[in-house]
């Protein structure tokens, strides 16, 4: 792994509580600033955010993991309009925590699932349009974040399963004929993107779906 400090930042989000967070620091010069929002049950230490957060930092980026529990009841209470704004100000205050560590010349920002959702507010609502963005498993049957991701004016690259229940090819395609974002499908994969029963086909997915990012990240 490339010669790195790892940290964490002092991160105040919703109502003022900490953000928990892992943050991978370059001893050398850097261009590029990652910041990762996992999954509900799906932490930054699972393989669809572990491999990219490798790839990433050997890459010589900056990498910032959130890792946040949205599974506290105090949040799981409430309606959905008020998660997506609780955790867009969590997502915003890791954004602008982030970017103030250095001059980054790029922005990557990296939502599994649920993390879609923080994403979508920092591209409409955060000032963050023009990042590049990966979004992994998005909830396409959510017509707001649709209509958001539709906004991204940066590089976007969108992984998904057919065998996902939150996967929406038309919902797909009509944000891509919007930003000319790229897409990267697995045939019957799951929220997971792993196909049930075959556990060698989902390891080589994994090779594929971290290739595909490490080809994205070169334009």
């Amino acid at each position: 792994m490339a010669d790195i400090n790892l940290t964490s930042l002092p991160i105040s989000g919703h109502s003022g509580e900490a953000v928990p967070n892992r943050f991978f620091r370059q001893t050398g010069a850097v261009q590029d600033l990652a910041i990762l929002f996992p999954g509900l049950n799906y932490t930054c230490d699972m393989p669809l955010l572990y491999y990219p957060a490798r790839l990433l930092v050997e890459r010589g980026a900056d990498v910032l993991q959130l890792r946040v529990d949205y599974t506290r009841p105090e949040f799981q209470s409430r309606e959905r309009p008020e998660q997506v704004l609780w955790m867009g100000e969590d997502a915003r205050a890791a954004a602008q925590a982030g970017m103030g560590q250095r001059n980054y010349d790029r922005l990557v920002l990296i939502g599994k699932s649920i993390g879609t959702l923080s994403l979508a507010y920092l591209v409409t609502q955060g000032g963050y349009a023009a990042a590049t963005t990966i979004w992994l498993t998005p909830l396409l049957r959510q017509p707001w974040l649709v209509q958001a991701a539709s906004q991204c004016r940066g590089p976007a690259l969108f992984v998904a399963g057919t065998g996902d229940t939150t996967y929406d090819p038309a919902a797909l395609v009509r944000i891509r004929e919007a930003t000319g974002a790229r897409a990267l499908i697995l045939d019957g994969g799951n929220h997971s993107l792993e196909v049930p029963g075959e556990l060698d086909r989902s390891i080589a997915w994994i090779g594929k779906y971290v290739q595909e990012i490490d080809s994205f990240l070169s334009f």
